[in-house]
C-alpha cells in the first residue's frame, strides 16, 4: 500500500508532537521533583527556625520568671527588714517607757546600789571620779545616793553631778583624768540589748515566715 505524502506529513508531526510531550513530561516531572524538593527543605528550615524561636521564647520566659521571683524574694527581704527595725524601735521605746516608770519603783534603788558597788570596783584604782546623776535623782534620792556612796569603795573620792544628758536613770561616771568612763544609765541598758532584741525579732520573723509556707 502506498503512503501517501500527506500520511507521511501527518505521521512524523505525531512523532515530532510524541518527542517534544515526552520532553516537557520529563521536564515537567523534574520541576515536580525539583519543587517538592525545595517545598522539603523550605519545611524543614521552617520547622527548625520555629522550634528555635520556641526555645528562645522558652528560655526568655524561664529568665523573665526568674527575674520576677527573685525580685519578689527581695521586696519580701526589705519589708522584713522594714517590719524588723520598726518592731525594734516599737521595743526600745516600750522599754523607754518602762525604765520611766521603774526610776519611780523601790527597786531602782536596788539598781543603783548595786550599779555603785560595780563602779567602785571599776575605779578602785582611781584616786577621784566624777558620777553624773538625772536631776530628779538628786532631788530625790540624793541621801540614799550619798548612803550608799559612803558605805562602799568610793567613799572620799567622788563628786556628784547633774548629768547633762538624757539618762532616764541610773548614771556615768568618769575619772579624773577622763581616761575612764563607765555607764550604768537606764538608756546605755537597753541601747546594749538592741542588738539581742533584734536576734530575738529576726528569729520569730523566721518562724512566721517558714510558716506561712
Amino acid at each position: 500500500m502506498a503512503v501517501s505524502i500527506e500520511d507521511k506529513i501527518e505521521l512524523f508531526s505525531k512523532m515530532i508532537f510524541t518527542d517534544i510531550e515526552a520532553r516537557n513530561s520529563e521536564k515537567r516531572l523534574k520541576a515536580a521533583q525539583s519543587f517538592e524538593q525545595e517545598k522539603t527543605r523550605l519545611l524543614e528550615e521552617v520547622e527548625a527556625k520555629k522550634e528555635a524561636i520556641i526555645e528562645e521564647a522558652g528560655k526568655k520566659a524561664e529568665k523573665d520568671k526568674k527575674q520576677l521571683i527573685a525580685k519578689a524574694k527581695a521586696q519580701v527581704y526589705h519589708q522584713l527588714l522594714d517590719r524588723r527595725q520598726q518592731f525594734i524601735n516599737e521595743i526600745i521605746e516600750l522599754l523607754i517607757q518602762q525604765a520611766k516608770s521603774f526610776v519611780g519603783q523601790e527597786e531602782y534603788k536596788g539598781y543603783l546600789s548595786k550599779s555603785l558597788i560595780k563602779a567602785a570596783a571599776a575605779f578602785e584604782k582611781s584616786d577621784s571620779l566624777m558620777l553624773y546623776f538625772t536631776k530628779n535623782d538628786l532631788e530625790v534620792l540624793r541621801e540614799f545616793i550619798d548612803q550608799q556612796i559612803s558605805l562602799g569603795g568610793l567613799k572620799g573620792r567622788y563628786m556628784i553631778q547633774e548629768a547633762g544628758q538624757n539618762i532616764i536613770g541610773g548614771f556615768y561616771a568618769e575619772d579624773d583624768k577622763r581616761e575612764m568612763q563607765v555607764d550604768y544609765t537606764l538608756k546605755s541598758l537597753i541601747e546594749e540589748n538592741r542588738e539581742l532584741i533584734g536576734s530575738s525579732i529576726s528569729r520569730r520573723l523566721d518562724e512566721v515566715q517558714d510558716n506561712g509556707k
